[in-house]
């Protein structure tokens, strides 16, 4: 048996001369083994055994008749053949495709055979939909992955609100745990189509996941996806099955993935491929899509969304994720067969729904990230999704040819409203520093703040001094970017030219006559008190030191952050550094070099030129307004890995209403100095 074997089921109508429904199988493509569908019985029984009421038995039984109708006949002895070559490290993977309305709607999820659920068997891969698509000739999208969760609002019950609130912290927990794999934006109780589609057409997201209610439209039962409640006057903003094709058109985007996680569906069938909204997504290009067949509990939604995004996160194919979350369903205590409700359709292999690709600088892994403790604490960055985007797409825009070119300087600044010492602003440089390492990126992080190692018998440069001159700030970057503690470590023989170009010019008023010899730095002040009123000393060393930079990764982008810039004397940066780097860079005289500046608002105001503002992309870092603090408290918490407990929540509730209009980053770290669950995760994390 080959490594992937797949098996077609297709349901359809006989001929003439043989009326009812016919099974068709074939493997890998191969000839079609043909016979009759079974007796189902009564289908109206097998569309109610997930209501209310209806048992554990019934199910079971359902489950049997569905088995004995579609493989317990003639195809019984070829599907035990098939069976008997299967593994759970070598899964037969199945697609079932239906050509009759009648039958779409029931339950096949719950086939059941000899005591066991067939889509719960770990050797078998079950899924619904029409044949793949063969792979696209496209080349694979760089990740991050982007992800957009869209909250729907219509009225609800205080314990829906809360469990929604929950099943959005779990996917940020189970997504952003590991830095740069994934991009999350929230987007909250669309007030129509056209608001969500110029927000999946601004993101262009690989997932579109749905947290809301689905019920059938009135008088004409076709599923309705309810995205905002009637506010101010205005009617229910809804999504139909008609509408996603107003949303694909407004979007112009076709998301690799839509999740449709919506509780309390009632007889609403979003499975359903005539009018259903699962269809609907299918027919308009997407590769595939999650959603529920009937009325799922408002908890099993919150496990639904923390399994299978922890399965996601730690890249299993959809097929597989599907299944292990199916697995984790079924082990609840209370799960009344919320397993078997999730209903996976697909136009193409599932290994190839998800097809994002992660490169990685020459000589690096992934492994690297998790010796870099600035990297790996990022894991409990929570929020500030516009302010990401933003800076992320400044130097390295995903979708450079919507937006206009992008800018090689980024300034990231910051203040705040409630007078607190941080803002995170490092949080988010190394937040961009990751992601793009993991698009390809050379990265260097610079802390202006940390002291200059000058070689033994140098002469004296005052490492612990406040403030730093030009010429120190130079030879800490060289410092920084040849450290083993980098992510991205360039070779000392990088700089050697520049080195000595240093050495020349420190000390002599004239410029040097052809290229020099690789050296290393002597170490010695720049002496201001030679040369001219014209000196161009300063320029050749800028120079030196740029090209070292810009030809020490073979072409590759080499982005350097300089976090704590205000460590820097205002005249140094003002009247050198800005002249010498910052400026050449941002015109573009210095590619592939990028550049990050990192310093308090009030800093970057006072010694940059206003006229050049325009070459600069600028984001600014804030305090968070204290509406969202529930929310990213929540989702701080499942980034320790704490689940949900009442207690905790009544406390944050507590705390959330004590805010003023805004509250700081380190609220957080507060928090987890006070609160034992959240300290005791934390430790176990850092161990």
């Amino acid at each position: 048996m080959t490594d992937r074997v797949d098996v077609e089921l297709r349901l359809v109508d006989g001929t003439d001369g043989e009326p009812g429904a016919i099974v068709q199988l074939s493997v890998d493509g191969g000839p079609v083994t043909s016979a009759h569908l079974g007796d189902l019985g009564r289908t109206e029984d097998l569309t109610t055994v997930f209501d209310r009421g209806v048992g554990e038995i019934e199910r079971e039984q359902a489950g049997e008749r569905l088995y004995s109708a579609l493989l317990g006949g003639e195809l019984s002895a070829r599907w035990a053949e098939l069976r008997s070559g299967a593994a759970a490290g070598s899964p037969l993977r199945v697609r079932i495709e239906i050509d009759q309305p009648e039958l779409r709607p029931l339950p096949w999820e719950l086939l059941r055979h000899r005591n066991q659920w067939l889509w719960r068997r770990p050797e078998l891969r079950w899924r619904r939909g029409c044949p793949d698509d063969p792979p696209s000739a496209e080349p694979r999208e760089l990740g991050p992955l982007r992800v957009l969760v869209v909250v729907c609002s219509p009225p609800l019950p205080n314990d829906d609100r809360l469990l929604a609130e929950q099943e959005l912290a779990s996917i940020s927990g189970a997504l952003e745990r590991s830095p740069g794999r994934t991009y999350l934006e929230v987007l909250d109780a669309p007030r129509d189509v056209t608001e969500l589609g110029a927000h999946i057409k601004g993101l262009r997201p690989h997932i579109v996941h749905f947290i809301g209610h689905g019920m059938p439209r009135p008088g004409a039962g076709s599923p309705v996806l309810v995205l905002a409640a009637a506010r101010d006057g205005s009617e229910e903003a809804e999504l139909t099955a008609e509408g996603v094709t107003d949303l694909a058109n407004i979007a112009d985007w076709k998301p690799m993935l839509v999740v449709l996680n919506a509780c309390h569906a009632g007889k609403a069938d979003p499975a359903d491929w005539i009018g259903g909204i699962a269809q609907a997504f299918l027919d308009a290009d997407t590769r595939a899509v999650l959603s529920m067949q009937g009325d799922i509990a408002s908890d099993a939604a919150v496990a639904f969304s923390t399994k299978f995004y922890e399965e996601l996160g730690s890249s299993r194919s959809l097929d597989d994720a599907v299944a292990a979350t199916r697995s984790h369903l079924a082990g609840l205590a209370r799960n009344s067969g919320s397993w078997a409700l999730p209903v996976l359709l697909t136009r193409c292999a599932p290994d190839q729904v998800l097809d994002i690709d992660c490169v990685l600088p020459p000589d690096s892994s992934l492994a690297d990230i998790d010796q870099c403790k600035q990297y790996v604490e990022l894991s409990r960055f929570v929020g500030r999704s516009g302010e990401r985007r933003e800076a992320w797409w400044t130097l390295d825009n995903p979708v450079l040819a919507q937006s206009g070119r992008e800018r090689p300087v980024l300034l990231i600044g910051g203040h705040s409203q409630t007078n607190s010492d941080k803002t995170g602003k490092t949080w988010l440089t190394n937040w961009c520093l990751i992601t793009w390492f993991l698009r390809g990126h050379h990265v260097v992080s610079v802390n202006l703040d940390t002291p200059l190692r000058s070689p033994t018998g140098a002469p004296d440069i005052n490492p612990h001094a406040r403030y730093k001159d030009w010429l120190s700030v130079l030879r800490l970057i060289r410092q920084e970017a040849t450290s083993p503690e980098q992510l991205c470590r360039l070779p000392k023989t990088a700089f050697g030219t520049f080195d000595a170009v240093l050495n020349h010019l420190t000390g002599s008023a004239t410029l040097p006559v052809g290229e020099l010899e690789p050296a290393e730095d002597q170490w010695r002040p720049f002496d201001d008190e030679i040369g001219d009123p014209y000196d161009k000393r300063k320029e050749g060393i800028f120079e030196a030191f740029r090209d070292a930079l810009s030809t020490a990764t073979d072409g590759r982008p080499l982005v350097v952050a300089l976090d704590h810039a205000d460590s820097i004397m205002p005249g140094a940066f003002t009247d050198v550094l800005y002249k010498g780097l910052v400026r050449p860079i941002a015109y573009g005289h210095a590619s592939p070099l990028r550049l990050i500046v990192v310093a308090p608002d009030p800093w970057l105001n006072g010694v940059l030129p206003g006229a050049d503002s325009h070459m600069f992309g600028r984001v600014s870092v804030c305090d968070f307004d204290s509406a969202q603090f529930m929310r990213l408290a929540r989702a701080y918490g499942r980034r320790l890995g704490v689940p949900p407990d009442e207690r905790i929540d009544a406390l944050l509730e507590q705390l959330g209403e004590a805010q003023g209009s805004y509250f700081g980053v380190e609220i957080f770290d507060d928090l987890t100095r006070v609160l034992p669950a959240w300290r005791n995760a934390k430790a176990q994390g850092a161990r």
